[in-house]
């Protein structure tokens, strides 16, 4: 409102009721929802007894502000003496201002008998007052200079009217503020809900994984037995002499294969360079290549004719010239040794081999593959058991987080309760509520 002059509150003296103490009440999350209802229809009640109230002020005020209103429409304000511009600017404001009022304040305020009623009266009188204001902010200095006992009272009546809206004002501030209030409790139930969901559907998984863990055990007991019957077997311990005899034909292999080496180490010079010269077939070529890298391995009852063929045709080599050598005759010498040598030599090699063979079809005694899968399953089971075992205390700090967060919110909603309601609400709840 621009009126132009400044606010003085007129002090009213109201008989008011003796604030009421705060009482203490026994609560549950579940009977809140209902609190909460209560707590808004009393507030609405005592909203809207108390607008009441004002409003009637507000009704006398309006009647006064129309009187004079009245008043100064009959009052010819002595225009007949001034200048015929000045009229026409003092009619105009007055006409104005008398408009604006009847305009405005010419209809009784309706009854309030609920929370909408508040409501609509706080804007209707609000818009009125607002409209008067701003007109009397127009004609400001028409109503001071030429009108000044109606100033007066205009200003005196209209800030007793907009002292009593802001009464008005703030009671319905008031009460939002308590609706905010409320709906902050709404909020926290509705964690208390969220939190309860959480905690059931935790503690599902946590019985998920504390019957999975149980039967993991089991399994992991079954296959520890499974084995432990296993290794105290003959058959086991039979299996395992053999895996030890294995080993140590494994180490007469060792010997044969660089006995066989070191032979064919003593012509190594003439057989790589016959390689380059040779015009043997391309199968004996390769043989002849191989020999040089891996005697060992080219040895055999099979491979003994074509042996003998190769080393023939080295000698041929060396005695010609085609493959040249420090001393012809020690190559040749050589090469006689390792022909006379080689029956003897692919003897030892398949009797090991043979050997090898019967040692490692014994071992077919005991089944190892088995042995060897449950081992596996045993590992893991137990790397299951551990897992789960870890996610299960995770979950386990999750609910005891979730639960003792339950205890601050209590609290808070104790006090919002009682800030909302001047009711002082202890609230009850148990384990089984999450």
């Amino acid at each position: 409102m621009v009126f132009g002059w400044g606010k003085k509150k007129q002090v009213v003296e109201e008989a008011r009721e003796k604030p009421v103490l705060p009482t203490h009440k026994e609560a549950t999350l579940e009977n809140i929802p209902d609190i909460l209802e209560d707590i808004t229809n009393l507030r609405q009640k005592t909203l809207v007894i108390e607008v009441k109230s004002f409003q009637k002020r507000i009704e006398v005020d309006r009647k006064i502000l129309l009187s004079i209103a009245d008043e100064l429409g009959k009052d010819s304000l002595n225009t007949n003496e001034m200048d015929p511009h000045l009229v026409l600017l003092v009619n105009r404001g007055k006409k104005e201002v008398i408009s604006s009022i009847q305009n405005e304040f010419k209809e009784t305020f309706s009854e309030i008998n609920s929370f909408d009623n508040v409501l609509g009266f706080q804007r209707n009188a609000s818009r009125g007052i607002k409209k008067v204001g701003d007109m009397l902010g127009k004609h400001s200095r028409v109503i001071h200079i030429f009108a000044k006992k109606y100033a007066k009272k205009l200003k005196g009546d209209l800030t007793i009217l907009t002292d009593n809206l802001s009464e008005v004002n703030a009671l319905i501030s008031n009460y939002n503020s308590n609706q905010e209030l409320l709906e902050n409790i709404r909020h926290s139930l509705s964690d208390f809900s969220n939190i309860k969901r959480d905690i059931e559907k935790q503690e599902r998984r946590k019985m998920e994984l504390e019957k999975s863990v149980e039967e993991e055990q089991q399994n992991e007991t079954n296959l520890q037995k499974d084995i432990e019957e296993m290794k105290s077997s003959n058959n086991y311990k039979e299996f395992l002499a053999i895996k030890e005899n294995i080993t140590t034909v494994s180490t007469d292999e060792k010997l044969i294969k660089k006995k066989i080496e070191e032979q064919f180490l003593k012509i190594s010079r003439p057989l790589n360079k016959y390689v380059y010269v040779s015009s043997l077939d391309k199968p004996l070529k390769k043989m002849t290549e191989n020999l040089t890298l891996s005697p060992y391995d080219v040895l055999s009852a099979e491979n003994m004719s074509d042996i003998k063929k190769i080393l023939d045709s080295v000698r041929s080599g060396v005695e010609s010239g085609s493959v040249s050598v420090k001393d012809v005759e020690k190559s040749k010498q050589a090469i006689n040794d390792i022909q006379d040598l080689l029956p003897q030599l692919i003897a030892q090699k398949a009797e090991f081999i043979q050997k090898k063979d019967n040692l490692n079809e014994s071992l077919t005694i005991f089944d190892n593959d088995r042995l060897v899968t449950i081992t596996h399953n045993l590992e893991k089971s137990r790397f299951n058991i551990s897992d789960r075992e870890s996610k299960i205390s995770i979950i386990r700090q999750q609910i005891d987080s979730s639960k003792s967060s339950v205890h601050d919110m209590i609290s808070k909603l104790e006090l919002n309760l009682k800030q909302a309601s001047s009711i002082s609400y202890k609230i009850s709840y148990s384990e089984n509520d999450f």
